[in-house]
């Protein structure tokens, strides 16, 4: 990829909309050569078009296609004159002047939600069922097409576990919302806002929600405290799905070794890019009978009864790059020097 910026990236948007603004106002809306659309509107990088022909939908969009060939479009037509674009389902209905738009349900649409029995704040179910509610309510364009939209999501709760008190409820508090005009706003002494987090434990975190609030506006009454909760612990945060990574696998590590029979006392520090098993057991190896110049050999060579197991090795620090690894080494080196080690550095510091 040439062209843009990596998928998911936050910037992608932002360019997007730059760049179909530019191409807007250069190229797609001021060339009278070929149809231009009777309506058009877009979002991001998507448009909705109307045109007297499809034929002048196809000319207009071969010449979209050819101004840039890095930005390629596709084109979707109505069927049975209906039309989805984004969240919305726009319809032509014969005798009437305006379409009738809906709200827009994938084909694949499972309708699973998290299940009313789930151990999660009250308060998330209710703002689940209210955002979908607020949605189906903009977007609808009369009461009729609302009313429809809302059976189908009351039903969707339904099969979740939700109770259908609750969700008439919390659809209620919404409508009546949307609906009761707000008063004007008063002037008051603006609270300074402190978000605190806590994870959610059932019943007992809403208690300890109220004492917190109670507490900060006896003793703190410029203080606006808004509690939020956040997942608790569940049954994958106790236990590790994740194999270890073999010990004698690992490479770019700084490693600490004592003798078995002597304790840390008398102790190895060193590095390696390598894997630990080929530092310990690999030609020159710390391990191997062949070794010159392995100062865990001379060790056992001068105390018969001491030895070195593998599988004692700490791992002091981990890096990719030789360098660093050789910067983290001397700083080891500097400060838990052990009496294995004949060096003073593996490169040279100037530590105050």
């Amino acid at each position: 990829q040439i062209d843009g910026v990596a998928m998911g990236r936050s910037l992608g948007p932002v360019l997007a909309n730059i760049w179909m603004a530019h191409l807007e106002e250069q190229h797609l809306l001021v060339e009278h050569s070929v149809p231009q659309p009777l309506h058009y509107r877009r979002y991001a990088d998507d448009t909705f078009c109307l045109f007297k022909t499809l034929e002048d939908a196809y000319s207009f969009l071969e010449f979209i296609n050819s101004v840039d060939p890095s930005t390629q479009f596709d084109i979707e037509i109505e069927s049975e004159q209906k039309l989805p674009f984004l969240d919305t389902v726009v319809s032509r209905v014969n005798g009437q002047q305006y379409p009738v738009i809906s709200t827009y349900v994938k084909p694949t649409d499972k309708g699973l939600f998290y299940n009313f029995a789930s151990f999660i704040p009250s308060k998330y179910k209710g703002n689940l069922v209210g955002t979908l509610t607020y949605r189906a309510y903009k977007i609808a364009s009369n009461y009729n097409i609302f009313n429809v939209d809302m059976q189908r999501i009351r039903e969707k709760f339904r099969k979740n576990g939700f109770q259908t008190s609750f969700v008439d409820n919390c659809i209620g508090t919404v409508l009546n919302r949307l609906r009761t005009p707000k008063p004007p706003p008063t002037a008051t002494v603006l609270k300074r806002e402190v978000l605190l987090p806590l994870p959610f434990l059932g019943p007992i975190s809403y208690i300890i929600k109220r004492r917190l609030e109670t507490l900060v506006h006896k003793f703190h009454p410029t203080v606006q405290l808004k509690v939020v909760f956040r997942r608790g612990y569940s049954l994958r945060n106790l236990f590790s799905f994740t194999d270890k990574f073999p010990l004698k696998c690992l490479s770019g590590v700084v490693y600490s070794i004592h003798c078995k029979n002597c304790g840390p006392s008398q102790a190895y520090i060193g590095k390696t890019k390598n894997t630990l098993y080929e530092r310990f057991y690999g030609s020159n190896g710390h391990l191997h009978p062949s070794s010159a110049k392995s100062a865990l050999l001379r060790h056992m060579d001068t105390n018969p009864l001491c030895e070195f197991e593998f599988d004692t090795i700490k791992i002091l620090d981990k890096c990719e790059q030789d360098l660093k690894l050789r910067y983290m080494e001397s700083i080891y080196l500097k400060f838990e020097k052990q009496s294995l080690n004949t060096q003073e550095w593996s490169i040279p510091l100037n530590i105050m």
